[in-house]
């Protein structure tokens, strides 16, 4: 098996409760009609993802500079964008939410 797709595949498996909450979080918050702390979730889901990530970014681009291997780059372009899915959805969802109700 590929080592990006073991990668991958066991990065969507931890992402996955996490989606899980946050779109959880969502719809408690929008049936509340609380949107004040739909945008701070938001806040706080996107500044986690940078902050845990910053090593992952910072070790990429590192990386890069020393083997100029574009596989590097892109690789950790898939992770943080993996994790950014969590907030995006939630967005979509709440845009979603709203205009039913």
């Amino acid at each position: 098996m590929n080592i990006s797709h073991t990668l991958y595949s066991g990065l969507l498996i931890k992402v996955l409760p996490l989606l899980i909450a946050s779109l959880f979080l969502t719809f408690l918050l929008v049936k509340s009609k609380m949107a004040k702390f739909f945008y701070l979730l938001i806040g706080i889901e996107v500044i986690a993802i940078l902050i845990l990530h910053y090593s992952t970014i910072s070790m990429s681009i590192i990386l890069y500079e020393q083997t100029k291997a574009f596989i590097t780059l892109s690789n950790m372009f898939m992770i943080v964008g993996i994790y950014l899915l969590i907030p995006l959805l939630s967005i979509i969802l709440y845009i979603i939410l709203r205009k039913r109700i």
